[in-house]
């Protein structure tokens, strides 16, 4: 029993954030300011944000469910529109469109980027009214391939903030762009979220939406404001966004370097640009997937299974299952390894080296 509970103080956690003393000296100034609600550094979070994505205009709101809703709801989605998901995504995705009264749309996704598969949505044959294009865990979803099937793109960039792809940040090709910083978030504020989009006319919309109170006249709005002090500590943690993507990326290449034969990882982890918000192995079955889990929790290492077979977005709504051959696949054969900014050298070396002695 010691043994056992020495291996769980010492466990190296699947997620950690990394709050710096930069990041509390930026939460200290706005509680010393007196001004602790959405205010003057919500504002300046807004505005780099529009410097980032080099113009558009931009919104703060207090989730990244949220930020999906009022996108949706900006960009004219009803009851009579249907919304195109993946299945391998979050339920935050149905909770939105839900929100709006649409019809969802579930689709299946890529074996290698876990992605929404447009052939997958082409063959379902009437096109949907939105698409939305889930940059899984940094992966680059195929925008252009959704484009073509003639609808309004929403990219789903909550786990690839500050992800490039040839030379353009992921984001500014649909008609939108959500971004979450939730705690296990690439950047975070605890909780937040922030739509972007190139059209200013959706952010006027959105802006007009969260402004629920003291107003002259009056349209069904909601308290969807993000505070000061999650801005603050949003802004401070995005002034090293490029920081933060070459240290995943060096992670993910001492694990790539340490993978042994027979485990395969999710597609792109290599890649310059890329935002490594997981690492994720792909094992050859379930068996092995389950060994590799109970090994490294045995070594100190915790680990996470990215998305149970109960969590399909077509489990939820009881849809048939044989439509869904990849992601039903997915459920059992991956698992994501930490790969976040503040872990140790010393931390990183022995989840590789872990890695490289495991055997199938």
């Amino acid at each position: 029993m010691k043994q056992s509970m020495g291996y769980k103080d010492s466990m190296i956690p699947h997620n950690r954030p990394l709050i710096t003393s930069e990041d509390r000296r930026a939460v200290d100034l706005v509680l010393s300011s007196s001004w602790i609600s959405q205010g003057p550094i919500t504002a300046t979070l807004e505005k780099q944000f529009v410097q980032l994505y080099s113009g558009g205009a931009a919104c703060a709101l207090s989730s990244g469910t949220a930020a999906l809703f009022l996108t949706l709801k900006s960009l004219g989605c009803t009851t009579k529109n249907t919304v195109a998901m993946p299945t391998y995504a979050c339920s935050a995705l149905l909770n939105a469109v839900n929100m709006v009264g649409a019809t969802p749309k579930i689709i299946d996704v890529l074996p290698d980027t876990f992605c929404i598969d447009p052939e997958a949505l082409k063959s379902q044959g009437q096109n949907p009214d939105y698409v939305i294009a889930v940059h899984t865990y940094g992966a680059i979803a195929e925008v252009e391939a959704l484009q073509n099937q003639d609808c309004r793109i929403i990219e789903d960039c909550c786990q690839s903030i500050g992800g490039v792809n040839a030379g353009d940040l992921l984001g500014k090709k649909g008609d939108a762009a959500i971004f979450s910083f939730y705690a296990t978030k690439v950047i975070t504020g605890g909780q937040g979220g922030l739509i972007w989009s190139k059209d200013k006319a959706v952010i006027e919309t959105v802006k007009d939406y969260r402004e629920f109170d003291c107003r002259e006249n009056y349209l069904p709005r909601f308290n969807l404001q993000m505070t000061d002090i999650q801005a603050g500590l949003i802004n401070s943690q995005m002034s090293r966004l490029k920081d933060i993507r070459e240290r995943r990326q060096y992670i993910a290449k001492i694990y790539l370097d340490a993978l042994p034969d027979g485990l395969t990882v999710q597609a792109g982890l290599g890649d310059a640009g890329r935002m490594a918000h997981r690492f994720v192995v792909i094992a050859p079955d379930l068996m092995t997937r389950d060994a590799l889990k109970l090994y490294l929790e045995l070594l100190g290492i915790s680990s996470a299974v990215p998305i149970e077979r109960y969590e399909l977005l077509h489990r939820y709504l009881k849809l048939d299952k044989n439509n869904y051959p990849i992601a039903e696949s997915l459920v059992d054969t991956t698992l994501s390894l930490p790969v976040y900014p503040s872990m140790t050298d010393i931390e990183v070396d022995k989840i590789a080296l872990s890695l490289k002695e495991f055997k199938l």
